[in-house]
């Protein structure tokens, strides 16, 4: 009984495979499926993004080359030196405005150029971080919105 059923079939006995390529609906359906999916991945990443941070720091500092591939260079202060700092934090879902200020940084007279520069790179990251969000919602707009 060597002889069994599976071993008298060849290859060229089976059947093609019926192919059914997919319906115009279906197709429609997997296209709004990614389109959902990517809308699911920006609004997961926005809802991450809601707070907006800016930093003036003035201190003694050393450089160093995180990574010798790239040709970027990294800033710390240098071990012991002291840190003036101001530092200003804005939720950008409920609007509210933190800024830490190092007492130095707030009462010397020679820091008004920086605490000028400071504000200055707080409101043009605000309006860089709206024209963002604007860019991405009208992404997601045309995304959703669709037909094809």
């Amino acid at each position: 009984m060597s002889d069994t059923i599976a071993d008298s079939i060849t290859p060229n006995a089976l059947p093609a495979p019926v192919v059914v390529p997919p319906s115009t609906a279906a197709v429609q359906q997997n296209e709004q499926g990614k389109a959902n999916s990517l809308l699911n991945k920006i609004a997961d990443k926005l809802d991450r993004l809601s707070t907006l941070t800016v930093v003036t720091v003035v201190s003694d500092v050393e450089t160093f080359q995180d990574d010798p591939d790239r040709p970027t260079f990294l800033f710390r202060p240098k071990g012991g030196a002291s840190i003036d700092a101001f530092q200003t934090q804005v939720n950008l879902v409920t609007g509210d405005i933190e800024n830490l200020i190092s007492r130095d940084f707030a009462t010397n007279p020679a820091y008004k150029d920086l605490s000028d520069f400071h504000l200055a790179q707080v409101t043009k990251s605000n309006e860089i971080v709206s024209t963002n969000l604007k860019a991405v919602r009208d992404l997601a707009v045309q995304l959703a919105g669709r037909s094809e």
